[in-house]
C-alpha cells in the first residue's frame, strides 16, 4: 500500500469519493497543494519573508480615523446601555486629552504676570486720584 510523506498510508480514490470522507479528500488536497507551493515558491521565499509581521493595519470602518461618534446615541436615560456605552468613550477620550494638555506658563511666571497687571491697573488708578486732589484743593489763606 502507497504511504505519504509522513508514513501514513494512501486512501484509495474509491474510500475518498464516499460522502463521509468528503472532509479528509479536501484536507488531502489542500495539504497536497500547500506543498506543491511550498516548492515552487521555496526559492523566492526568504525565511524573513516567512515569519514577517504585518506593518500595517487595515481598519474596515473610517469612524476611528476620523473620530466620529458611535452611530448609536440615546439622551435622558431611554437607553441606558448605549449611555454607559458612551460615557464610557467620553472618558477614555478625556484621558487622552489631558495627557496631552501641558503646562505652557509655569505657576511663577503666572503670578508675575497677575501682579504686574495689577501693580499697572493700580497706577492707573492713582494717577487719576492725584490729580483731582490737587485740582480741587482750595487754596491756603
Amino acid at each position: 500500500m502507497p504511504k505519504d510523506r509522513r508514513g501514513h498510508a494512501k486512501l484509495s480514490k474509491g474510500v475518498l469519493e464516499m460522502k463521509f470522507m468528503q472532509r479528509t479528500k479536501n484536507r488531502m488536497r489542500a495539504e497536497k497543494e500547500a506543498l506543491e507551493s511550498r516548492t515552487m515558491y521555496e526559492k523566492d521565499i526568504s525565511t524573513g519573508m516567512q515569519n514577517a509581521v504585518d506593518k500595517f493595519i487595515i481598519e474596515p470602518s473610517y469612524v476611528p480615523i476620523h473620530n466620529l461618534i458611535v452611530g448609536r446615541v440615546s439622551y435622558g436615560g431611554f437607553n441606558p446601555e448605549i449611555e454607559k456605552f458612551m460615557t464610557k468613550l467620553d472618558g477614555d477620550a478625556e484621558v487622552q486629552v489631558s495627557r496631552e494638555m501641558e503646562k505652557e506658563i509655569s505657576d511663577n511666571e503666572m503670578t508675575e504676570f497677575s501682579s504686574s497687571l495689577n501693580n499697572t491697573m493700580a497706577s492707573k488708578f492713582n494717577k487719576n486720584k492725584r490729580r483731582k486732589v490737587a485740582h480741587f484743593m482750595k487754596p491756603e489763606d
